[in-house]
């Protein structure tokens, strides 16, 4: 096995009640990794084993506030009771997020729709309480940024590095959201375009709010010109 896979190994058996169990080559033993270390000192010497940890770390902490555990599965969701934004901090996010990513769709024949309404301007507008958000299936404008997210991340990511796998998955699986993963793990992606280390931040700021996928193109009519969102705060209002 990899070296620093195998201190990456030790340092788990160290805090682990049940040390034989673990073994890194099975990636169940990488989710929740940073998580599971108790102890302080091992704790520092396990991300010391990346070079970007730093600024990992950073982007971390800015995460977790205002999150919880969900219980017996431990990944983290937002806390929605606790967080908010005014509705210009919310258009202004969504507008973001948007114009990030552009540089990030694949140029493909089926991205034609979403790509051409992107380029040619559109509005951002808060949905009313009466419209419905429609479901991620036919929202085409989320699926084709998250397609874009996700292939980035799988395209950029240094799977020659094999203790690597460990951060992937554990980024991965902190919250089941590609958005996060990739915010997280952006500092040590192998990035073929110049992008600015903040390419990811709105769309890890729209998880936090419950808003990752409450943006969509009004009446699912690109003609519209018009991006429709709604966070869950706002669904009550009269």
């Amino acid at each position: 096995m990899d070296h620093k896979l195998n201190m990456l190994a030790e340092i788990l058996k160290r805090n682990s009640d049940d040390p034989d169990s673990i073994d890194m080559e099975n990636e169940v033993d990488h989710y929740f990794f940073f998580q599971s270390i108790s102890n302080t000192d091992d704790l520092e010497a396990a991300w010391a084993l990346f070079d970007e940890h730093k600024e990992i770390r950073s982007r971390l902490l800015n995460l977790e506030s205002n999150t919880r555990e969900i219980p017996g599965w431990g990944y983290l969701v937002p806390q929605l009771d606790q967080v908010g934004c005014s509705e210009d901090e919310l258009l202004a996010l969504v507008s973001s997020h948007i114009s990030m990513l552009r540089p990030l769709l694949l140029e493909e024949d089926y991205n034609d729709e979403i790509t051409s309404f992107i380029d040619r301007g559109f509005s951002i507008e808060i949905a009313p309480p009466s419209v419905e958000i429609p479901d991620v299936s036919d929202n085409e404008l989320f699926g084709v940024l998250y397609e874009a997210i996700s292939d980035y991340l799988i395209e950029h990511y240094p799977y020659d590095i094999p203790h690597y796998a460990v951060l992937r998955n554990w980024a991965i699986y902190l919250t089941k959201c590609d958005e996060v993963a990739c915010y997280l793990l952006w500092p040590c992606l192998k990035h073929k375009l110049t992008l600015p280390d903040s390419c990811m931040d709105a769309g890890a700021k729209l998880w936090k709010l419950g808003c990752r996928d409450r943006y969509w193109v009004k009446d699912l009519d690109y003609e519209s010109k018009t991006v429709y969102v709604r966070a869950p705060w706002m669904d009550k209002r009269i």
